[in-house]
């Protein structure tokens, strides 16, 4: 009797949902709540494609609400976050940055679930997301949603090296003397676009190719993400590991660059299955709660994430958004990737990131 009961409540909420009437209720609602707090304030990634997109397009559709983002890696971050929680000051409403500043922000209590945030009946279903236990990627499943899905590895310029050489070598190529000097790596000792690529490399070419790389191959490091962009349209090097490239390139094709930079290939031997820097959270005690909502079921919607892929080429975790990476960017269908940004890799990928840092140290 009770299941009876059970599914035919279930049954007149799902059709109370689906009433247009409803939907078109609960955005008036939530648009009007968020207009009278007037503001958002956005901590950000560092991709400005995607900073850009998300500030004009936001702009556009809510103009009566102010966006604020701030934009700060993720050790100066935390550690203002920290001095301004110890103050009683609360000010960040939402996130939408790397995976490792929401991991610990999670741990130290300082944000909210983002499932109870979504409301739209046409974004909260599991289905269209892979599944919960696939878009959220920290290890309590709640705290952590993982916009973006798309394979990274290794990228290359093929100006300077021939993909024949690449098809034949694969990731080998890194460790040919002929190219020493000739790879940047944003430092993966910190929390950034470099940091998967330890663990990465280190199944692939083992601790011993690991430390060949970085001793022998005498890597060029920067803290800054661009710069392995620029130092790979410029040709001073060959190879680069960090930011996913080739959608960084946009401002230099405008300028009229010659540029051919292509990732190595799109197979599970040459790359993982990354969620980027696109992770949805959502602070506790947010001064503006209804604009932090209205945010989430925005961000989420078909065209918005369509958009973002766009802006950023990197592909939606939303499985009705169509792929916009290129072929050699875009996941062999039924082929398996780790996913190894993942919190439940944490340990074993800051394990490998210390042996970075190890090498590194008997070069300088």
């Amino acid at each position: 009797m009770k299941k009876l009961i059970c599914g035919t409540l279930m049954a007149l909420y799902g059709a109370f949902m689906a009433f247009p009437g409803y939907a078109q209720d609960w955005k008036a609602q939530l648009v009007a709540a968020a207009e009278k707090e007037g503001s958002l304030i956005l901590h950000s990634q560092p991709n400005l494609a995607a900073r850009e997109f998300i500030q004009q397009e936001w702009s556009k559709a809510f103009p009566k609400i102010a966006l604020s983002l701030s934009v700060m890696a993720t050790p100066p971050f935390l550690a203002r976050f920290r001095t301004e929680r110890s103050t009683g000051n609360y000010l960040w409403d939402v996130g939408l940055s790397g995976y490792t500043t929401g991991y610990l922000l999670a741990k130290e209590g300082g944000v909210d679930e983002v499932l109870p945030e979504i409301i739209d009946p046409d974004i909260k279903r599991p289905e269209l997301w892979g599944g919960w236990n696939s878009a959220f990627v920290d290890v309590p499943g709640k705290y952590v949603f993982s916009v973006s899905q798309f394979t990274k590895g290794v990228y290359f310029n093929a100006l300077q090296v021939s993909p024949d050489e690449i098809r034949a070598k694969g990731i080998q190529i890194l460790l040919d003397p002929k190219y020493k000097g000739k790879a940047i790596w944003h430092d993966p000792t910190t929390p950034g676009s470099g940091d998967l690529y330890p663990f990465f490399l280190q199944r692939r070419i083992g601790d011993e190719g690991l430390r060949k790389l970085v001793v022998d191959q005498r890597i060029q490091w920067t803290a800054q993400q661009q710069e392995v962009v620029e130092a790979m349209v410029r040709g001073t090097a060959y190879f680069g590991m960090g930011p996913a490239v080739t959608g960084l390139l946009g401002q230099y094709q405008k300028a009229g660059v010659k540029l051919d930079i292509r990732a190595f290939g799109n197979t599970p031997e040459l790359n993982d299955m990354s969620i980027g820097g696109s992770c949805l959270y959502v602070f506790n005690r947010r001064p503006h709660p209804n604009a932090t909502r209205l945010f989430v079921n925005w961000l989420l919607t078909k065209d918005v994430q369509y958009g973002l892929a766009k802006a950023m080429i990197q592909n939606s975790r939303r499985r009705d958004v169509p792929a916009v990476t290129p072929p050699d960017e875009t996941a062999v269908p039924g082929a398996t990737y780790l996913e190894n940004q993942r919190e439940e890799y944490v340990e074993k990928a800051q394990a490998a990131r210390s042996l970075v840092a190890g090498y590194r140290k008997q070069v300088q």
